[in-house]
Parts: structure tokens; C-alpha cells; sequence
């Protein structure tokens, strides 16, 4: 948060509120359950920042991964 943001009267702080819209909800819900999926599965954790090709495309080109597992390594993933 930048300095002094805090302070100011007429600030009001809402943390995570970019998360409350429909596509991202959906996307969040879909990237769980591709993560639930893939590990089923036995595919590999997905090493790429882009979890685009999860949520937005053909339901044939999903990649066969984990999307998102932020503690894969500490899992052994």
C-alpha cells in the first residue's frame, strides 16, 4: 500500500475486491478443480505464471497440469 494511504479520510481500504467479480470467481472455482483434477490424474504441477490457458479457451486445450499449487515444492509436487 503506498505510504500514508492509510491515513487519509477519504480512503477506504477494500483488499481483494478485484476478486469479487463473476469471471474471476468462476476462474478461481475452475482453477481449484482443475488442481483436484490433474492430481487425480497424475499430471505434473504447472510451472507457468499463465493460468489463462485454464480458465479462457477450448475445453480440449486445457493443459494437462496442476494449474496452481503455490506449495508444490514443500509438497514434494
Amino acid at each position: 500500500m503506498k505510504a500514508g494511504l492509510a491515513d487519509c479520510d477519504n480512503a477506504v481500504i477494500v483488499p481483494h475486491i478485484a476478486s469479487a467479480s463473476q469471471w474471476t470467481r468462476s476462474g478461481m472455482a475452475t482453477i481449484a478443480a482443475a488442481n483436484i483434477a490433474g492430481r487425480l490424474q497424475g499430471y505434473p504441477v504447472w510451472d507457468k505464471p499463465d493460468m489463462l490457458p485454464f480458465v479462457d479457451g477450448p475445453f480440449k486445450e486445457i493443459p494437462k497440469a496442476s494449474p496452481s499449487i503455490l506449495n508444490a515444492k514443500d509438497l514434494g509436487l
